[in-house]
C-alpha cells in the first residue's frame, strides 16, 4: 500500500514539474514572438499608423497574457521580462507615431481619433489599462507605458473633438 501512496506522489510530483515547465515554456515562446513582432515593426518601412496597430495589438495581448498568470511573482518577471526585450522598439515606434502626428493638420488629428475609436484594441486596451496597472503598479516601465500609449492613441485629436470620443467610449462600457 505504501508504494502506491509514493508512486502517486511521485507522478504528481512529475506531473507538476512538467505542467510549470509547459508554462515557462509557453510564456518564452510568446515573449519571443512580441520581441521578433516589434523589433520588425520598429526597424521596417510599415507606417506609422501601422506601427501603431503593431505595437497596440502585442501589448494588449501581453497585458492579457501576464493577466492570466496567477503567480504574482512569475507575472511580474513576465512583464519585466517584456520590458527589458522591447522598450527600445517601444520607444522607437511611439517616437516615429508621435512625429507622425505632430505633422498631421488639425482636421487629419480629428479624423485619426475617429479611426482610433473603430480599431479592434481600442476598448480592449481601455478595459485591461486599469487593471494592468493595479497589478503591476510596482513596474517603472508599467506606468511609463500606458501613460505614452493613452497618449499615442487615445488623445491625438482630442483637442479638436472636445474629448467626446473617449467619454463616449468609457460611458459604453459602464453601461454593458
Amino acid at each position: 500500500m505504501k508504494s502506491i501512496n509514493v508512486q502517486w506522489f511521485i507522478f504528481g510530483f512529475a506531473a507538476m514539474l512538467l505542467l510549470s515547465s509547459c508554462g515557462a515554456k509557453r510564456q518564452a515562446s510568446q515573449l519571443l514572438d512580441h520581441k521578433n513582432l516589434l523589433n520588425t515593426i520598429a526597424t521596417g518601412k510599415a507606417s506609422p499608423e501601422e506601427k501603431l496597430d503593431a505595437l497596440a495589438g502585442s501589448v494588449t495581448t501581453m497585458m492579457h497574457e501576464s493577466l492570466k498568470i496567477a503567480n504574482p511573482k512569475k507575472g511580474v518577471n513576465y512583464v519585466t521580462q517584456f520590458a527589458g526585450d522591447n522598450t527600445q522598439a517601444i520607444d522607437k515606434i511611439l517616437n516615429d507615431v508621435g512625429t507622425w502626428q505632430k505633422e498631421l493638420s488639425g482636421i487629419e488629428k480629428a479624423a485619426l481619433a475617429l479611426k482610433m475609436t473603430q480599431k479592434p484594441y481600442t476598448r480592449d486596451l481601455l478595459a485591461l489599462i486599469p487593471k494592468f496597472q493595479r497589478k503591476y503598479k510596482q513596474i517603472a516601465f508599467v506606468g511609463k507605458l500606458t501613460k505614452r500609449l493613452k497618449s499615442r492613441l487615445f488623445n491625438v485629436g482630442m483637442d479638436k473633438l472636445g474629448g467626446k470620443i473617449l467619454d463616449k467610449i468609457g460611458n459604453e462600457e459602464e453601461e454593458e
